[in-house]
């Protein structure tokens, strides 16, 4: 099905641990998985509607944030489904843009008085990673790893200048399930703990624990 079309980075044997099949889904499990950032995205989208004036992020920012995390259930699905290179790029794009978000915000928010820029930093930021994914493939992971260390370095600097004072309880839940997640997704990619024929596979608790990720950080954002 899926043959015609340019592959995937990781094809054909490095495509995590899921046994790669033929026809419209690959790689079922992974797949199917993916949707629960939609569902992430969708409880966000609620909760936002349901208390518009809740302090934290400006509604633009918070929207991007809820469409970047929806695109990131839908770009993965269709990427595992398809193991090309067109689906590497949205899937990996979409992270970028979830992440950017957590970075323009903390850059604005270093800035205090000043005018705010999200929208500028956000599109110029992921424009520069997107050209960087189709050039330099390999550098997608190099670069998703910067741009988490980039928001984790303006975060304390955010902290030490006492510009941000949120209780730490749902960033602090978030960063030890994403470490518990990227510890998965790796015993996955190398296949030490792998049974490719299951439906129960590693990278599939990696999407579902990266979705309640982005709903903890949701929930940090507007406590401020």
């Amino acid at each position: 099905m899926w043959d015609d079309f340019a592959q995937a980075s990781c094809m054909p044997d490095h495509c995590f641990c899921e046994a790669v099949r033929d026809g419209w889904l690959r790689q079922p499990a992974n797949a199917v998985s993916s949707l629960a950032f939609c569902v992430a995205a969708l409880w966000m989208a609620l909760d936002r509607r349901r208390v518009p004036s809740r302090g934290g992020w400006r509604a633009i920012e918070a929207w991007c944030f809820v469409v970047a995390v929806f695109l990131v259930g839908v770009t993965s699905a269709g990427y595992h489904a398809s193991l090309t290179f067109v689906g590497q790029f949205f899937d990996v794009q979409s992270m970028y843009l979830v992440v950017g978000v957590l970075l323009a915000v903390n850059v604005d928010d270093l800035r205090p008085g000043a005018p705010r820029r999200f929208l500028t930093t956000y599109l110029g930021l992921n424009v520069m990673l997107g050209v960087l994914l189709v050039v330099v493939p390999a550098f997608r992971r190099f670069g998703f790893g910067l741009a988490i260390a980039a928001v984790v370095v303006t975060e304390v600097l955010l902290r030490l200048r006492r510009l941000r004072s949120t209780p730490l309880a749902p960033l602090v839940l978030a960063v030890a399930l994403q470490a518990l997640a990227f510890g998965i997704w790796a015993l996955d990619l190398t296949k030490t703990v792998c049974v490719p024929g299951s439906l129960a596979q590693g990278h599939a608790v990696w999407h579902a624990l990266g979705a309640l990720v982005t709903a903890l950080l949701w929930r940090y954002a507007h406590a401020r």
